[in-house]
């Protein structure tokens, strides 16, 4: 096997589990544990179908108008801005697909309703067992057989990965755990052409998913040029990785988004993207072929590659140089976007969030770097280059909290082996008082690793007397589903409505909302910030505009808060104190619901509707 078919990683490490299956037992009985727990702790929000986040609830309001009729081509959202058209989300069908699938399979069999409930189940249970498979194999690869179980723990305390695939949570953050994993795991493929093509697939579809994958990606080819440099053997795979994440990039893009939308996007993979992409291919494909190689000429193909591939940018989308959300209205910006936690930087986030997503990969990658420098030859090359992607991570974290997901599943397999080295370490005295001590004291040091926000929050308030500040949950305290089938009685028109509370009106009613929480659809955001914050005259020109003809407010939604607070004197503060104008008239729904609602008086009839 030649340097041009066989990558430096794993030519002799993946030979030890060829062919063998014997790790995926564990992998199921972890699968099983997981899931019972998770059930378990979920059962209350399964039994009444109330979602943990409102981009669950909109992912199944688009699977539903895809399986309703809407175009596979067409991901917008017509009851949303339906004055102006609708919005036209940046999300992928790829994550409606496994959904809409088991819907349709089910549907015949057990009914509509039941198979919906039914997928939204499968689905997160699924991408769970991915997440663990992909470290089960890599384990199975790289650590000695009693230490392939710790991994598979490690995975399941890392909060901020399996948060995302809960009973119920159903949007693409889990999908790109899955697509993170299954990208470096590929570099444990012996042969390098194979495991680059199965890299860059993986990092395509992580794209497609969500633009959120792009930094992690440019990482990822960065650290395989640079190691190109420094070891010509390492060149074919990042030429496959390339080439492999040009054509996937392209073919997923005709699947999922066809030719119907070639505008340039910032949040998206858009046809800028694909020339970018295209040209690092080539410019690195001709760099490989150049002979005689030399290290020079590949710094200046790799210089090329990058360069042109920014130039393209500069040129056909400079307004995307910035980012995909430095181009929002300052207002949303404030009221919106810098409210979303997982969207700030982690250094942000509460002490006992920023240890619980920091340390536990941290520690890994101190494990990831101890295993490099304690090997040699090929898993002294997977151990460091596994090193590279958990810091890389790790960075990308810092900057956005959400991202943390990806650093916390990466963090498992080397924390694991860290937690199994501890535990082989242990002295085990002859003394039954020392040997209780020693179990006692290592159940706590691996309890604290694993799960260190207990023992930050027991420090706040040991030390300050009292807890700290307490998140606001992330479930809503109304429901539109205890509403009964009230709002849909009501006389056709639309909702003025706090943003993080649309998508549970679409889901729940046949209404619409004059926007969500989605930053596509920022020019009606803002006209709901304006509404809620202005004077009660304000909001009414805004509903006339808009063709809305109902009010509604969730009294113990925390956004209802920031506007009360900003605005004292705003409609959405007089409305929550009893100070109703005289245009509009309250609504009665079941108390169950928890809302408030009002409509338009007949004299204070608004512009015709829709």
């Amino acid at each position: 096997m030649t340097a041009a078919t066989a990558s430096p990683p794993m030519r002799a490490a993946s030979s030890l589990a060829r062919r063998r299956l014997d790790w995926l037992p564990g992998v199921l009985i972890a699968w099983l544990l997981l899931q019972a727990l998770f059930l378990a702790l979920n059962w209350s929000a399964i039994a009444t179908l109330e979602f943990h986040d409102p981009d669950d609830e909109l992912r199944l309001v688009q699977v539903r108008d895809l399986l309703a009729g809407q175009s596979w081509f067409d991901v917008s959202q017509y009851r949303v801005a339906a004055a102006s058209g609708g919005v036209a989300m940046h999300w992928s069908r790829l994550v409606d697909l496994p959904i809409a699938a088991l819907v349709l399979a089910l549907r015949p069999l057990i009914g509509s309703a039941p198979a919906e409930q039914a997928a939204i189940l499968i689905v997160p249970a699924l991408t769970l067992l991915a997440m663990l498979a992909l470290m089960g194999w890599m384990a199975a690869r790289t650590l000695a057989k009693g230490e392939r179980v710790f991994p598979l723990i490690a995975l399941g305390f890392a909060a901020a990965a399996v948060v995302q695939v809960q009973p119920l949570r159903i949007d693409h953050h889990g999908w790109q755990i899955v697509l993170a994993l299954a990208s470096v795991a590929a570099f444990l493929v012996p042969d390098a052409r194979r495991g680059g093509w199965l890299s860059g697939a993986a990092l395509a579809a992580w794209m497609a998913i969500s633009f959120e994958g792009l930094p992690f990606s440019a990482w990822f080819i960065a650290v395989l040029a640079g190691w190109s440099l420094l070891e010509p053997a390492m060149l074919p795979r990042l030429t496959a990785t390339m080439q492999s994440l040009a054509a996937t990039s392209l073919a997923l893009f005709l699947a999922t988004r066809g030719t119907g939308d070639l505008a340039a996007h910032c949040d998206a993979i858009a046809p800028v993207h694909l020339a970018m992409f295209g040209w690092g291919a080539a410019a690195i494909t001709m760099a490989a072929g150049l002979r005689p190689q030399s290290r020079l000429a590949l710094l200046a193909g790799f210089g090329a590659a990058g360069a042109g591939a920014l130039a393209l940018l500069l040129a056909a989308a400079p307004q995307c140089a910035a980012g995909s959300f430095d181009m929002l209205d300052p207002v949303v910006r404030s009221y919106w976007y810098d409210n979303v936690k997982e969207g700030r930087p982690l250094w942000q986030a509460e002490p006992q969030v920023l240890a619980q997503y920091l340390l536990p990969p941290l520690i890994g990658l101190w494990a990831a770097l101890t295993l490099a420098q304690r090997n040699d030859g090929a898993m002294r090359q997977w151990w460091l280059f596994y090193a590279l992607m958990l810091g890389g991570a790790l960075a990308v974290s810092l900057l956005v909290a959400r991202s943390a997901a990806f650093a916390g599943a990466l963090g498992a397999l080397p924390l694991g082996w860290r937690i199994a080295a501890w535990l082989g370490g242990m002295k085990r005295p002859s003394k039954p008082l020392l040997r209780v001590g020693e179990l006692l004291g290592m159940a706590a040091l691996t309890f604290s690793v694993l799960f260190p926000a207990v023992p930050v929050l027991a420090a706040e308030q040991l030390f300050a007397g009292k807890a700290g500040p307490q998140e606001q949950p992330k479930t809503l305290a109304c429901s539109v589903r205890k509403a009964g089938g009230a709002l849909d009685a009501l006389p056709a028109g639309d909702i003025l409505g706090p943003l993080d509370f649309g998508p549970n009106v679409l889901l729940h009613s046949r209404k619409g909302v004059l926007a969500t929480g989605h930053h596509r659809g920022a020019p009606a955001m803002r006209q709901v910030i304006d509404a809620f914050t202005g004077p009660p005259a304000q909001a009414r020109a805004i509903m006339a505009a808009n063709g809305l003809s109902y009010v509604m407010l969730c009294p113990g939604v925390q956004e209802l808060a920031l506007y009360r607070k900003r605005a004292p004197s705003g409609f959405a503060a007089q409305l929550a104190a009893g100070r109703v104008p005289a245009w509009l008239e309250p609504v009665p729904l079941p108390r169950e619901s928890g809302l408030l609602l009002w409509r338009i008086t007949p004299d204070g009839t608004l512009a015709p509707p829709r």
